[in-house]
């Protein structure tokens, strides 16, 4: 069975991690990359929360939480099968949550979602026998008295501010590393600046047809798994596939300062329930802020998202970045003492495909959830909506699991 040729298309976080697993088990695989490196898009811009939940209130059925809790306790620990990492040196300060004025949840009602991710990582973590970021043992949640509140936000813009022990972990650094594994693994062939146009099923065997080098060509394999990202849905319909449910492609600014910080002097806040906005603080290494209703730029229903990252002069890029920073700094003040230099700035962006074609300020909106995520399967043909990033280890062994008939933990 290994002497099977697979090919895994895309090169983002999930392919990489996927291809890694297989490599490992003995498997000889080829990835397929439109970039010129792996790694560079969706998983490395974002602000990299391993989350536990939290954000995920308006999922009243709670399947996102539960999905997000056991990929982070998943994270640390399947992402070591691949690289060498100690998590401490990449994790940010721990989250606040911010409820903001006009939010689509009280105060209240997020209290008792919060209380019952805590209940829910309880169990989890003693069913899988792991903890969190291989760190901590519990999440912990506490609302801060209302005369607290203007230590971490503006209180005129939040009705409540709740303590956790969630954390974010510095996409780029893992970035770093994923792509030093696999392009030294001898088990695996990376073929960068490579657009898959199609798949065809061959009978025996499924095609995949691609551009390098302006030149249409082909190769023939026995299992193909389509982890791209913008071009999921595209690649898939070449296949007859359709989607499962109405989707939307979103263009979202995710900025990095890249000066030192003190733990005091900003903190990592996500602002719920609705279209708002995070910072994130990485000590030494920086921060990340986005605020959505400036930063959200691009959407499209397509099967394929615009070329939005070309589409952008750096001129234009500073403009979303210090439009962005202005909203969100009325609502976390510290912003405003941070001192930086224009070349300290990345104001780089990213798509994210998810299902739902309503905005995050309904209440009727899929955004809201993530749940219904994971690989779906058509013969040898493997199509991956990876959903969120803390779950992309979990997902990636899952994956390898099913593709070689032998679970490994």
């Amino acid at each position: 069975m290994k002497n099977k040729r697979i090919a895994i298309l895309g090169a983002g976080g999930l392919g990489v991690c996927t291809a890694l697993e297989l490599a490992n088990r003995g498997y000889t695989v080829d990835v397929y990359e439109e970039n010129s490196a792996p790694v560079k898009k969706a998983s490395y811009v974002q602000e990299g929360k391993i989350h536990l939940g939290l954000i995920y209130a308006m999922d009243r059925d709670f399947h996102t939480a539960k999905e997000m809790i056991n990929g982070a306790l998943h994270f640390i620990s399947y992402l070591k099968r691949w690289v060498e990492i100690n998590p401490e040196d990449i994790i940010s300060t721990p989250f606040y949550y911010g409820v903001h004025t006009g939010s689509l949840m009280s105060p209240e009602e997020v209290s008792v979602h919060y209380q019952r991710c805590s209940d829910y990582f309880a169990e989890a973590r003693k069913h899988f026998k792991k903890d969190y970021l291989d760190l901590f043992e519990s999440l912990e949640v506490s609302r801060l008295a209302n005369s607290q509140i203007g230590e971490i936000a503006n209180p005129e813009y939040m009705s409540a501010v709740f303590q956790t022990t969630e954390y974010a972990v510095e996409p780029r650094i893992i970035s770093k590393k994923l792509t030093e594994a696999i392009v030294s693994h001898p088990n695996v062939n990376l073929f960068l600046n490579t657009k898959v146009t199609a798949v065809s099923d061959q009978g025996n065997s499924l095609k995949v047809h691609f551009i390098r080098d302006s030149k249409e060509d082909s190769e023939s394999y026995s299992e193909v798994i389509n982890a791209t990202w913008n071009g999921l849905l595209a690649i898939d319909k070449t296949m007859g596939i359709e989607p499962p449910q109405k989707w939307s492609h979103r263009y979202k600014f995710g900025n990095k300062i890249f000066i030192p910080l003190k733990p005091d002097d900003l903190p990592s806040l996500t602002i719920v329930q609705g279209p708002f906005g995070d910072t994130v603080n990485f000590k030494d290494r920086g921060l990340f802020m986005s605020w959505y209703p400036v930063g959200r730029t691009g959407w499209s229903e397509d099967y394929r998202a615009p070329e939005w990252d070309s589409q952008y002069s750096e001129e234009e890029r500073m403009e979303v970045f210090e439009k962005s920073l202005e909203k969100i700094a009325l609502r976390i003040p510290k912003l405003n003492n941070l001192k930086f230099e224009t070349k300290d700035i990345s104001p780089v962006g990213g798509v994210i495909y998810a299902h739902g074609n309503k905005d995050v300020d309904s209440t009727e909106s899929k955004l809201h959830t993530r749940s219904e995520v994971g690989m779906r399967s058509f013969g040898k043909y493997h199509t991956v909506n990876t959903g969120k990033y803390t779950i992309i280890p979990l997902l990636a062994v899952t994956i390898a699991n099913q593709i070689t008939g032998k679970t490994l933990n």
